[in-house]
């Protein structure tokens, strides 16, 4: 008789546990937004459980710039904590914006797995301090079946970045044209190649990015297809006319993982 009472105990507790694991609300998922990205990243306001919850995401750059991804999404996949990971499920949406991605999470590792964003490219800016001399405008598009960031191997798969109707403040002509720029992974090298989709001012290139430095070397040329005169300023910038009105230009910097 007292065994079925301690195992009576057991269950109930057992299953008392399990019901406030089940309905943890979602303000943990928000307090650990912010937490570990030193409050840049910030959910309010929310709604729903942590396993499968809805908010308002922002995200603030010191010292005054913020964004707002509009109305956003989440769910978690608990089975995958068993293995010592974390995955969700994430959609944020708004006239500008559009996040639709898996993210896979585990020590020292970031996947992301069929994503689809749709971002303002002035918000570059707030990750590159280069591209403020720029002031760019237009839309950044990213599509990746599968993109693996791993601190100790580097990077694999690839992803597509397009830069639509893309300006700037340097140039009168808008939009200068269409871009993509293909990234494939190869361990600790990130191979890039630029190509240009349509558009009055022609950019190709190629280089790599050492992804445990962060030090990126790339070279390329501008060539304008139309619009010459008022490319000028623009292209004057990028060193001494060649034939044709070709530029060449050339980038080494340093983009680290953590920036993002």
């Amino acid at each position: 008789m007292k065994k079925s009472w301690l195992l009576y105990v057991f269950f109930g507790v057992f299953f008392y546990v399990l019901f406030l694991f089940i309905q943890m609300p979602a303000s943990w998922f928000a307090w650990g937004l912010n937490h570990y990205t030193s409050g840049r990243v910030q959910l309010d306001p929310i709604a729903g459980t942590l396993w499968h919850g809805k908010g308002r995401l922002v995200y603030q750059h010191p010292p005054s710039t913020s964004f707002e991804f509009g109305d956003t999404e989440w769910r978690i996949n608990p089975l995958w904590l068993l293995v010592g990971s974390l995955q969700l499920n994430w959609q944020s949406q708004k006239p500008d914006t559009h996040i639709n991605t898996t993210v896979r999470m585990s020590s020292g590792q970031l996947i992301l797995l069929d994503t689809n964003l749709v971002l303002p490219a002035q918000l570059s800016s707030s990750f590159i301090p280069t591209a403020k001399l720029l002031s760019p405008t237009g839309q950044v598009r990213l599509q990746t079946d599968m993109l693996a960031m791993d601190r100790n191997n580097g990077m694999s798969g690839g992803g597509d970045i397009q830069w639509q109707t893309a300006g700037s403040a340097l140039s009168p002509v808008r939009p200068l044209g269409d871009y993509r720029l293909l990234i494939s992974g190869a361990g600790n090298v990130a191979n890039l190649k630029l190509s240009t989709l349509r558009g009055a001012l022609e950019l190709t290139g190629q280089g790599q990015w050492q992804i445990t430095s962060g030090t990126i070397r790339f070279s390329g040329s501008a060539t304008p297809r139309e619009s010459i005169s008022e490319l000028e300023p623009l292209l004057k910038l990028m060193g001494e006319k060649q034939v044709g009105g070709k530029r060449t230009f050339s980038i080494n910097g340093k983009l680290p993982l953590t920036i993002f």
